[in-house]
């Protein structure tokens, strides 16, 4: 199922995004989609108006191939990328639900690319040696220890010395850990955290070898106070 879903993502990707090819959105996406971007209008319907207007948008005379890392799990499917939109770098990640071959929710978040910060580019292949649910647990240690309770003087349990807890959000009045997910030597985590009375939704992504965390990226939002449904972005 991870592999078919993957592929599922992948065509919508390169026919819908790539090629314009609509049809094949109006195949995929379920009757009651249920949308989370606080932009796009939740069903069906809003998503193939958003669609529609993506298309009349100028395109580059080159566009660029964006980077792609695929992280799945069950029936969810995460893509975290590199795309240029409206002239500007961006680092955005899609979190997909699939049932029965259709699209039913997707959730996300897009971070302007500036000064070469947030990073997208480094590993993006699956090594099938290490095990999910042992990683999903560092992880989630990681982020109650850590980002949570404040322990910073066990950072080093985690996190090998090239990767810095600057790299992670810790200034925030609350953090909320919604969803962790996991494949071999990847995990996903889906939060919210609250920072000078403002929301902010934030996914990071961890590539973990042999029991500590390797490589990490994120891409944060903040969470405007007028959304166009009433869905949330988490």
């Amino acid at each position: 199922m991870i592999s078919s879903n993957k592929q599922l993502v992948l065509d919508f990707y390169a026919k819908v995004y790539g090629q314009g090819d609509f049809s094949y959105a109006d195949s995929v996406i379920h009757e009651n989609y249920i949308q989370h971007n606080p932009l796009v209008k939740t069903g069906k319907y809003g998503f193939m108006e958003f669609l529609n207007m993506l298309s009349q948008m100028p395109k580059p005379e080159k566009p660029q191939k964006p980077f792609m890392r695929i992280v799945s799990e069950d029936n969810f499917v995460v893509v975290h990328s590199k795309v240029n939109f409206m002239a500007k770098d961006h680092a955005t990640v899609d979190l997909i639900r699939i049932e029965n071959g259709m699209f039913v929710e997707h959730w996300d978040a897009s971070q302007t690319i500036s000064s070469g910060l947030p990073v997208v580019v480094g590993e993006d292949l699956i090594d099938k040696e290490e095990v999910a649910e042992r990683n999903k647990g560092i992880v989630n240690d990681f982020i109650q220890n850590i980002i949570i309770k404040k322990n910073y003087s066990l950072a080093s349990k985690y996190l090998i010395p090239e990767v810095s807890l600057g790299n992670f959000e810790l200034g925030f009045d609350s953090f909320q850990l919604h969803r962790l997910i996991g494949e071999h030597n990847y995990v996903v985590t889906q939060a919210g955290y609250l920072m000078d009375s403002k929301r902010y939704v934030v996914y990071d992504i961890f590539r973990l070898k042999e029991g500590f965390i390797r490589e990490h990226w994120n891409v944060k939002q903040a969470v405007p106070e007028i959304q166009v449904h009433n869905n949330g972005m988490i």
